[in-house]
């Protein structure tokens, strides 16, 4: 975890835009699904959480209070993590950016929670709800968004690797030739293994 990423092939991928330079580079799309991932994964987490904190008491009420302070959430603190992605694209230690990007999540969990308890809960912090609210959520948030960059990291090692070709794969002519023979076979005869009456 804290040594250096893994140097993918280049020549599997010509578009990728990792290099020796850049190692942990990403594209915006690949940006865009990370985002995504970490939108997911904390929400699912902070939902989870607060359902079994609660006994599941809260699994309905407290589900569409959380989508509705992670949403913008996550529109807020995409721009951060982007530039922290591109200032950190040329660090190959992957701790380092789990580190920063476990920090990063745990400061958008905190700003988030403050901003949304008085607004969602009316509580400003005098009965100590925010208190336990904090120490839910910034933990969740930090794992997280780290969580969601080490999968999109590693994904996209993998497709550079060639492990994640979504492409359909293309049959050459032998092998496209072999098909139509064999389809042709079992058209004509399709029980080969039928015992030939001698001819007479």
């Amino acid at each position: 975890m804290t040594g250096a990423g893994p140097q993918p092939p280049r020549e599997s991928r010509p578009d990728s835009p990792r290099t020796d330079a850049a190692p942990l580079a990403f594209t915006p799309s690949e940006f865009v699904a990370g985002a995504a991932r970490a939108w997911a994964a904390t929400t699912l987490l902070i939902i989870t959480a607060w359902a079994v904190l609660t006994g599941g008491l809260s699994l309905i009420v407290g589900t569409v209070m959380i989508v509705m302070a992670s949403v913008p959430a996550v529109v807020v603190g995409s721009p951060g993590a982007y530039l922290l992605g591109r200032f950190l694209r040329r660090i190959p230690r992957v701790g380092a950016h789990l580190m920063v990007f476990a920090g990063y999540g745990a400061l958008v969990g905190a700003i988030t929670t403050a901003v949304a308890v008085p607004v969602l809960i009316g509580d400003a912090g005098g009965t100590g709800v925010s208190d336990t609210v904090f120490l839910v959520n910034v933990p969740l948030s930090a794992i997280g968004v780290a969580g969601a960059w080490f999968l999109t990291m590693r994904r996209a090692l993998r497709r550079d690797a060639g492990g994640l070709d979504e492409r359909a794969p293309t049959p050459d002519a032998d092998t496209a030739t072999e098909d139509a023979l064999d389809q042709r076979y079992r058209i004509i005869d399709p029980d080969r293994r039928r015992r030939q009456r001698p001819r007479d």
